[in-house]
């Protein structure tokens, strides 16, 4: 349930945020918590994913994507991914991530 809290909050930080262009890219921060971390002490492969989800949705907000999914009753999916892991990340570090659309 806590993702909903931080989807929350990340819509709350970007409210008012600059609309961008189908080309921009969001950034977002992140902070590592506890409950995000494995038994290797570092973030969770599964948990990484859903932090991704937390930087696309409010992309697709501020593109105007969101209302055309709402108009026409479509939805936001991710057929597969393939992440990149380049070092490891930790409880309480924080994470910049930046997200844009590829075509």
């Amino acid at each position: 349930m806590y993702p909903v809290l931080r989807l929350m909050w990340q819509f709350y930080l970007h409210r008012k945020s600059p609309r961008l262009p189908l080309t921009g890219t969001h950034v977002s921060h992140h902070i590592c918590m506890p409950w995000d971390i494995d038994l290797w002490r570092e973030l969770n492969n599964g948990r990484t994913l859903t932090i991704f989800d937390l930087g696309r949705i409010p992309l697709a907000g501020r593109v105007g994507l969101i209302g055309a999914l709402k108009r026409n009753r479509w939805g936001l999916a991710i057929a597969g991914a393939s992440v990149r892991y380049r070092r490891r990340i930790t409880m309480f570090e924080r994470i910049e991530m930046r997200s844009r659309l590829l075509s």
